[in-house]
């Protein structure tokens, strides 16, 4: 550590404690970064970096004062073990000991504090030496994420380019219902970026996603399997390395890889990034990662217990929160993703995945953007952003809300939409201010719609009715895809068989992936469409739908009390499933229901345990997503 002489009492100098300052903020902040970067998150922008060696350097120097102040001796060594107990007590609680408070967490916590107030005086006897070592590696973590910043800027081309006929951008659109969207017949003004696309695309107007909830229908976008094959059906399943994914496919072909996902399950901990060169998740974004901005999120309530509310881990980092509301969180992805799109080369064809979660409840958009869906002398107060608490089965029924409610949390829903809807606008606009967007296939889609108590119940994650499970899918690539409209059925694991058979000339063969290549000429029988959903938290509950022409059949099971029920509709006659046609035996051809149940039978009743991997969930996701409901 610095020397720069002693007062006359004895103790070190201020100039030394603002020497110290700026070398113990730097390697705090070096610490952090370095432990962001080891675990796959995009290197973090300077901005961050400042505020953390800002910071940091604050809190060494205030250890610095008062330990001046109050002894003799060893000011320096004190301060120096305070900073560090600073960063690595606080790490070691969020990431390895068990909830804070507990014996264990308490007792590694006096173990960490005694260890580094032994190590740090000793390592303080080579002052020098420590001091351009820390030096050297704040130099070294700092460049090492300015070049690989670089290196997102420019890059080699990948291999095999020349044969690569067009870039890919899949846009996936968060608890998007398809008939919230003006091309899929809604009223209201929620999407014109969307349906400018669907005009001069083609739009499938009966898309099945294979699962009610982000994780697993994500999932099976990414491998091309079904919920029960890529085994991704739980909170702490992360994908495995059975399947190759999309990204890792299009990575192979030559074309330069880069995801922003604002979803907190759709992350490198959960293990999507695999086959992407880049990956920018939500919670990257903003300083919710670090251990700085962690310790002052939980101070801050701690104060505000006490009638404190001072807010310092928005103040440490000038401003800035890691708990943006949704429509923020998209704000800040979409623009890195434009910044990401002008950077690219035309030489270099890349494939874009880019997860906007904007209409996830809280439904939070700003306020202009939900004037449009209220009445014209709205007083601009908000109506709710969160529907009441959902139940887990379809054997249980959620409370109601009152009418008025109900179509405030609509509207607020709506403006959640025309935001996503707006971004999406930017996405576009960057494509074509690059001159890329001729020659770039542009997917729209999403993982799952959302309820408002249609079946007595709210929000997503465990029916299986349209309103959650029919999703839009448009495809637009200005002079190759001829604009129109698909009323054949169609399912999110086609995505990734039609990507790589449009690219390849020829869809995947064999059993490598359940969708199949929606452009592709076949003679196969008409499509199926099947969507399940496993819930294995709360007891033990399945629910399994199979869909062929305008007949769809559901069937749900619970253990412990057991139960079982099933429904028929046909969607024809019966578009939002009111009327289930076993309640009345005489409108049910047996032919029909025993085909149906022997396709659903033969669809598959077991999740896969080997194909996924189990991970431990950390507390800053865990604190997201308590957010979004779950």
């Amino acid at each position: 550590m610095p020397t720069s002489g002693a007062s006359e009492a004895g103790r070190p100098t201020w100039l030394t404690g603002l020497l110290f300052a700026l070398l113990g903020g730097g390697l705090a902040e070096t610490f952090e970064v370095l432990r962001l970067q080891l675990g796959g998150i995009a290197p973090p922008g300077l901005g961050l970096r400042a505020a953390l060696w800002f910071a940091y350097g604050l809190i060494a120097f205030g250890s610095f004062a008062v330990a001046r102040l109050a002894l003799r001796r060893g000011a320096l060594a004190f301060a120096a073990t305070a900073l560090a107990a600073a960063v690595v007590v606080p790490w070691l609680n969020f990431t390895y000991l068990p909830r804070a408070g507990s014996a264990a967490s308490v007792l590694g916590s006096i173990a960490a504090i005694a260890t580094l107030a032994v190590a740090v005086p000793l390592l303080l006897r080579w002052r020098r030496a420590v001091a351009c070592v820390a030096a050297a590696a704040i130099v070294g973590a700092n460049g090492w994420g300015l070049l690989a910043n670089a290196g997102q800027r420019g890059g080699s081309a990948p291999t095999g380019q020349a044969a690569l006929p067009f870039n890919v951008v899949v846009v996936l659109i968060d608890t998007l219902r398809a008939d919230h969207l003006g091309a899929y017949g809604y009223a209201r003004p929620t999407s014109p970026h969307f349906d400018a696309l669907a005009s001069e695309g083609v739009l499938f107007e009966r898309v099945v996603s294979q699962a009610p909830w982000t994780k697993p229908s994500v999932a099976s976008l990414m491998t091309g399997r079904f919920p029960h094959k890529h085994g991704v059906v739980s909170s702490r399943d992360a994908l495995g390395d059975t399947f190759l994914t999309l990204a890792e496919g299009m990575q192979s072909r030559g074309f330069r890889t880069a995801a922003f996902s604002g979803n907190p399950w759709i992350t490198p901990e959960f293990r999507f990034d695999q086959g992407f060169a880049e990956f920018e998740g939500g919670r990257a974004m903003g300083p919710q990662l670090t251990v700085l901005y962690k310790t002052l999120r939980r101070v801050d309530r701690l104060l505000a217990r006490v009638g404190l509310r001072l807010n310092l881990a928005a103040g440490a980092f000038w401003g800035g929160s890691g708990n943006l509301d949704n429509s923020s969180r998209d704000r800040l992805l979409t623009d890195a993703t434009v910044q990401w799109i002008g950077r690219q080369q035309a030489a270099h064809p890349f494939f874009l995945y880019v997860h906007l979660i904007g209409p996830h409840d809280p439904y939070d958009p700003p306020l202009e953007y939900v004037r449009p869906f209220r009445e014209a002398n709205w007083d601009g107060v908000k109506g709710p952003t969160k529907p009441p608490a959902r139940v887990q089965t379809v054997f249980e029924s959620a409370a109601p809300l009152p009418d008025a409610e109900h179509a405030a949390l609509i509207a607020q829903y709506d403006g959640a939409i025309a935001y996503a809807d707006a971004q999406l606008g930017r996405i576009v606009d960057a494509l074509r201010a690059s001159r890329q967007l001729e020659r770039t296939l542009l997917v729209v889609t999403a993982d799952h719609g959302e309820e408002f108590y249609e079946h007595r119940n709210w929000r997503h994650g465990n029916q299986l009715y349209n309103e959650v499970i029919h999703v839009p899918l448009l495809f637009h690539l200005p002079g190759r895809l001829p604009a129109g409209r698909r009323s054949d059925l169609a399912m999110i694991v086609d995505i990734y068989p039609t990507l790589v058979g449009m690219i390849d000339g020829a869809a995947p063969r064999g059993d490598s992936v359940d969708g199949r290549a929606l452009f592709a000429v076949s003679d196969a029988p008409a499509p199926l469409a099947f969507a399940e959903h496993w819930w294995m938290e709360g007891g033990t509950y399945s629910s399994r739908m199979v869909q062929r022409g305008a007949f769809k059949l559901t069937e749900s099971r619970q253990a412990g009390p057991e139960q079982e029920h099933t429904e028929l509709y046909d969607l024809a006659t019966d578009s939002s499933e009111q009327r289930n046609l076993l309640e009345n035996p005489d409108a049910v051809r047996d032919n029909e229901l025993g085909e149906l149940r022997g396709l659903l039978a033969r669809f598959g009743d077991k999740v896969s345990v080997g194909s996924a991997v189990a991970v431990d969930v950390d507390q800053s996701t865990k604190e997201r997503l308590r957010q979004l409901g779950y």
